[in-house]
């Protein structure tokens, strides 16, 4: 054991990571050379001071005091702090330390690591997940959130809100007549003037190309009439572009948000269905209501459909979308997708009879249809791995692990050919058990894929104490990433964040060649899309194991 600062020295010195030694006065005895680069300071700048005297007095009172923790502890002390450097520099550092003896008295030895630029790259993706990057204002998955708060604060008897979509009408001719430049003025200031016209505390979205939403909050005095008729206003004021003024209308589709609102896709749903109506005769606004909505008597033959083809297993059947490496195209695994062929319905989008299940309870059956049809199937493919998506509602199932891994049991194919795709919302509200039930899982062997990844809002912790294998850029980054500068700087940003955590980041949507350069330079591993094939059958599985060399320009 050794007890002397000397020998200490020596070995910290060998550290690749920055080092200090304080003893039990928090004086500075000792700090390693990484140390004194990292920081900008000479040995001599701290050696014999203490805390106090180098740094702000909250500041070195938090230092104290983890000093003090480590020295009563013997054991490992982990922090991260927010921090203000000798040099003025604001730096997110991760420090460990512990206690050891110096010639007969205890000091306290730390590793700091400098964390600021993957914490900055993590605020940055947070940001850009959940704001439109054009415009400033609230994305779809920012306006879904608050839209579930309000649902659940009417359901609690605290006040209705109201819901706003507009769709600008004659945009695509703004576009075509003064360029997308003047276009992206045009949206810039449109949501300026939406966002005027509101409180504070309501929220403003960009949803789409050309499609707002606004959430006003305690709408229950709300004149709902004119306050539609001053955002058609709003829109029918002209708008300064290129030297020009342009002129566009909005059609506006309402719907209250009460008592009776159920989840935020079916409330933005519902907008949508006014919207459409309101469309129809243009910069005008409509007001949901249940005759509007012939849809959901369709939505209820599709339930009782679905549950016949559950019951029988006729017209399901499970097509597979390759996944291929970035750098050679070769195909390294297969994505398990459901397809559904109604004798009366036709083909029915997955988009659709998948939410039916979700909403009906249906999705635990149709979730392990699929899972027990893809393992079986690729089981006898050795070399590829199989993903099956899995919602949040089969996450809270406790019999879900068992479930798997009989699956895997019942056809003979090992864990780590299975990867469980879960999208990013399903983790970020995952309880104790779900996680627990993660776990469990990947410590099997069954690996897990975090799904439509930029679109939520995940954080490093997260990532982290799930021990994801792997994040999946979502298709909306993917897709506009070439030509977008909001789009690839997501990509990148998750691509560094998964090459620092160790994890394989994947890029779904991939259907030009732009795209695969882009993304194969931002450092994805794997990529998906239409580029390399759509879903085929099961028969087919095997025409597409070849690999893609010719499209990865091998």
């Amino acid at each position: 054991m050794i007890h002397d600062l000397g020998t200490w020295s020596k070995v910290l010195e060998l550290m690749p990571t920055a080092m200090f030694v304080r003893d039990a006065a928090h004086r500075w005895v000792f700090v390693n050379r990484i140390g004194c680069e990292s920081f900008g300071v000479s040995a001599a700048d701290v050696l014999g001071k203490r805390d106090d005297e180098l740094f702000a007095p909250d500041q070195a009172a938090r230092f104290a005091a983890g000093d003090d923790v480590a020295l009563r502890s013997h054991e490992v002390v982990e922090t991260e702090e927010t921090v203000t450097d000798v040099q003025g520099r604001v730096r997110t550092l991760l420090t460990r330390k512990t206690s050891i003896d110096l010639d007969g008295s205890p000091h306290v030895l730390a590793a700091v690591t400098d964390i600021t630029e993957l914490r900055e790259t993590e605020a940055q993706v947070r940001w850009l997940a959940c704001h439109d990057a054009l415009t400033g204002l609230a994305n779809r998955t920012a306006l879904f959130g608050k839209l579930d708060a309000a649902i659940g604060r009417a359901a609690g008897g605290g006040g209705m809100a109201m819901l706003f979509y507009l769709d600008l009408d004659g945009f695509k001719r703004v576009n075509d007549t003064y360029g997308h430049h003047a276009g992206d003025e045009l949206l810039v200031e449109f949501g300026a003037r939406l966002r005027g016209l509101v409180r504070a505390t309501d929220t403003v979205a960009r949803i789409g190309g050309d499609e707002f939403a606004v959430l006003v909050e305690d709408a229950a005095e709300l004149d709902v009439p004119a306050m539609a008729e001053r955002m058609l206003i709003l829109a029918s004021m002209p708008f300064d572009v290129t030297s020009s003024k342009a002129f566009i209308g909005t059609s506006v589709g309402i719907v209250p948000v009460d008592a009776h609102a159920v989840a935020s896709g079916e409330m933005a749903r519902k907008a949508d269905s006014a919207l459409y109506e309101a469309k129809r005769g243009r910069n005008r606004y409509v007001v949901y209501t249940d005759e509007l909505d012939s849809a959901l008597a369709h939505r209820r033959g599709v339930e009782l459909a679905l549950r016949d083809a559950l019951r029988t297993g006729e017209g399901l059947a499970c097509h597979y979308q390759p996944l291929v490496r970035a750098a050679d195209g070769k195909v390294v695994g297969v994505e398990a997708l459901a397809r559904w062929m109604h004798p009366q319905l036709g083909s029915v989008p997955p988009v659709q009879f998948i939410a039916v299940a979700e909403e009906t309870g249906l999705i635990g059956t149709l979730g392990e249809w699929i899972l027990r049809e893809a393992c079986a199937r690729l089981a006898p493919l050795e070399g590829v791995f199989v993903a099956v998506n899995v919602s949040a509602v089969q996450l809270r199932d406790d019999r879900f692990a068992d479930m798997v891994f009989d699956a895997l049991a019942t056809c003979g194919m090992p864990a780590q050919r299975l990867e469980l795709e879960i999208t990013e919302t399903a983790i970020v509200n995952a309880d104790a058990a779900t996680v627990r039930l993660l776990k469990r899982l990947r410590r099997a062997g069954v690996r897990i894929s975090l799904d439509d990844f930029g679109t939520g809002y995940s954080s490093l912790t997260l990532l982290k104490d799930l021990d994801v294998d792997k994040v999946k850029i979502d298709r909306s980054f993917v897709q506009m990433a070439p030509t977008a500068d909001d789009s690839a700087a997501i990509v990148r940003a998750v691509s560094n964040l998964g090459a620092a955590l160790g994890l394989r980041v994947v890029a779904e949507g991939v259907e030009t060649e732009q795209q695969r350069l882009f993304l194969r330079e931002a450092g994805c591993d794997e990529l998906q899309g239409y580029l390399f094939s759509e879903a085929v059958t099961e028969d087919r599985i095997e025409s597409i194991l070849g690999g893609f060399t010719e499209v990865a320009g091998v």
